[in-house]
């Protein structure tokens, strides 16, 4: 059967126009009585990359959040919204204040939504596991009884997209996450580290944010890119496919995709996907700007025996600009500990540096550029 995708047309963020939207994809799919039943307690997973303000288009709007926890209500159940922000949050007036920036602690205040204030980190088994047999995940996690994914549509400078997928990244406590970049240096075994997670994750939903999305340098520092649509599936992948058609990306050129492609999980084709509501045509999205940096920038025609050196002075490297604050986010996020502090500003030792972007995606100045070498550029323009 063809995995099935719901595709729904919504222009702006006005609250009834997404509750509209998101109820209209998700009876698509069968209604939200097919995915939760009353008593349950349902994680609602947004992407919560830092504390950002809604409209910077760096985290899941919260009205699609708000959206969402009303369907789950309706259905009887409890929903508690958690995510793993990149940025440490150590105190319960941290935590408050991140609520509040992202528009979420009114979301709470309106539906009576649970807001998780705690991490506490566990790890659990996964024998079905290709490349990780056990995941560190957060108690969050253990204590639903199931997931709906909330993610954004966005480029990433390492993985090139965060869609369905790589949101489920965020069930990884604080800073492990630290520690999968600094073992899983390649794409590639990210890219299936990422698969693994959505295999014991399981979510039952994925709903995506669609409305304005981020392109050019995200998951962090890009710019909003208005699309008008809300997306959902029951299966992830699938998900990340219609999303990446819709902005007119080739979906296999994601290592996501990719990886789901070798293992058997769909074609990474949109014309095998079963596309239900808006046709995808009467989208006209154009100009959508993928990151500089990351996998893409490897030319595919370099011979296999340039590796793991002739990656590193193809792909894109981080460089702190003038805008850096010293504010020492970069510091506390870098896996293999190659930045400092100098001046009162960041200093990154690209000899150590494994181009992870982790500094890329933490700064709340965007203060770090991916800039790619001359040579990269120079191949790119031959077309290589």
């Amino acid at each position: 059967m063809e995995p099935r995708v719901a595709l729904v047309q919504c222009a702006d963020y006005e609250a009834e126009a997404v509750e509209a939207a998101v109820r209209r994809s998700v009876d698509l799919l069968g209604g939200i009585g097919q995915f939760v039943r009353g008593g349950q307690r349902v994680l609602v997973k947004p992407n919560l990359l830092r504390p950002s303000a809604p409209e910077q288009a760096v985290i899941t709007h919260p009205a699609v959040v708000r959206a969402v926890v009303r369907l789950v209500q309706e259905a009887g159940a409890k929903a508690v919204v958690a995510d793993n922000p990149a940025v440490p949050l150590l105190t319960q007036r941290a935590w408050q204040h991140a609520y509040e920036v992202m528009g979420l602690a009114a979301v709470a205040a309106e539906t009576g939504a649970e807001l998780n204030t705690r991490i506490l980190p566990l790890q659990r088994p996964h024998p079905g596991g290709q490349l990780v047999k056990q995941v560190d995940v957060s108690d969050f996690l253990v204590e639903a009884d199931l997931v709906i994914n909330l993610p954004k549509l966005k480029t990433h400078g390492q993985m090139r997209f965060t869609g369905a997928v790589k949101n489920l990244f965020g069930i990884v406590p604080g800073l492990t996450k630290a520690g999968y970049h600094a073992t899983l240096q390649t794409v590639e075994r990210f890219a299936e580290m990422l698969l693994d997670l959505v295999a014991f994750v399981r979510p039952v939903l994925s709903i995506m944010d669609a409305v304005v999305g981020m392109d050019g340098d995200g998951p962090g520092a890009g710019e909003p890119f208005p699309i008008g649509a809300i997306l959902a599936a029951p299966d992830p992948v699938a998900l990340d496919v219609a999303a990446l058609s819709l902005v007119g990306q080739e979906p296999a050129s994601v290592p996501t995709v990719a990886a789901a492609v070798r293992r058997g999980w769909g074609s990474g084709r949109v014309q095998d996907l079963a596309l239900v509501g808006d046709a995808l045509g009467g989208f006209q999205v154009e100009g959508f700007r993928m990151p500089r940096g990351g996998a893409g920038a490897v030319p595919s025609r370099l011979p296999s025996f340039v590796g793991r050196l002739g990656a590193r002075v193809m792909v894109a490297r981080p460089f702190v600009t003038l805008g850096c604050v010293g504010c020492g986010q970069c510091v506390q996020g870098c896996p293999v500990h190659t930045i400092d502090l100098a001046e009162g500003r960041a200093r990154i030792d690209l000899g150590l540096c494994i181009r992870c972007y982790c500094c890329h995606e933490v700064c709340p100045a965007k203060a770090i550029e991916l800039r790619q070498p001359l040579i990269a550029q120079a191949l790119a323009k031959l077309g290589l």
